[in-house]
């Protein structure tokens, strides 16, 4: 089960939960939630990672703000997605990520990303800001903004040529939120900039297929696929890899 900690984030100290490996020297992944935040569906995925063999850091993006945000419709779902920056969650992850490497019972040297929904995007976007990161996980994470702005400067896509570390995507073939031509331009980019990936998009799958507390959604043959490429993933990333 994970322990509640606290980390340093630069001027600030946010809240976390870490999930430890058996293995006294596991690798660190650093966890990015979906917009919703901590809930027990994302702390019970930090402890899977962990059993394993991730040790694995969930960060509370909301911690700051003393809670989560309202997600209880779609216009507010889109008003927290806005809301929630970019350059201070990178940041946050950034720091969490030291904190890992800092930590005895973890590899210093083999550190990856993992998120769902907006933390698939940040966990993909971290791996194209922390060079030192060895493996990124993106679970249907955001990939072109309609607009931009001063918590979203950058649109995904567009930092397609700055990922610094092999990349695993998960896409659903039903997501509202991410067309067909997000998903082609996409893998086109990372083709285009030669950047090691593995990309799978699942058949009848719709956006955050793989959270079970939600029957309309969740696709299980979808999920269980998924989890099992991320373990394979991970395993040749952080743990073969690193042992070379």
């Amino acid at each position: 089960m994970a322990d509640t900690i606290e980390f340093d984030a630069g001027k600030e100290t946010l809240k976390a939960y870490i999930a430890y490996a058996a293995d006294p020297s596991a690798p660190g992944v650093v966890m990015a939630p979906a917009i919703a935040g901590v809930n027990p569906y994302v702390l019970g995925t930090a402890d899977r990672l962990a059993e394993a063999g991730f040790t694995t850091l969930l960060v509370d993006y909301y911690s700051r703000e003393g809670q989560a945000p309202d997600v209880s419709s779609p216009q507010k779902i889109g008003e927290a997605v806005s809301g929630l920056s970019d350059p201070r969650t990178l940041s946050d992850i950034k720091y969490a990520a030291e904190y890992l490497r800092r930590d005895d019972r973890v590899n210093e040297d083999s550190i990856g990303s993992f998120g769902f929904c907006i933390g698939g995007m940040y966990a993909y976007l971290a791996a194209c800001e922390d060079a030192g990161l060895s493996a990124a996980v993106d679970y249907y994470g955001a990939i072109q903004y309609t607009s931009t702005s001063d918590n979203k400067p950058i649109s995904p896509l567009d930092r397609a040529e700055h990922l610094s570390a092999p990349l695993l995507a998960h896409f659903g073939d039903f997501d509202r939120l991410i067309s067909a031509d997000d998903i082609a331009a996409f893998r086109g980019a990372l083709q285009e900039h030669q950047k090691p990936y593995e990309m799978f998009v699942y058949g009848g799958a719709p956006h955050a297929f793989d959270e079970d507390f939600r029957p309309a959604v969740y696709r299980p043959a979808a999920s269980q696929e998924a989890w099992q490429r991320t373990i394979t993933f991970l395993d040749w990333h952080l743990k073969h890899q690193s042992s070379r």
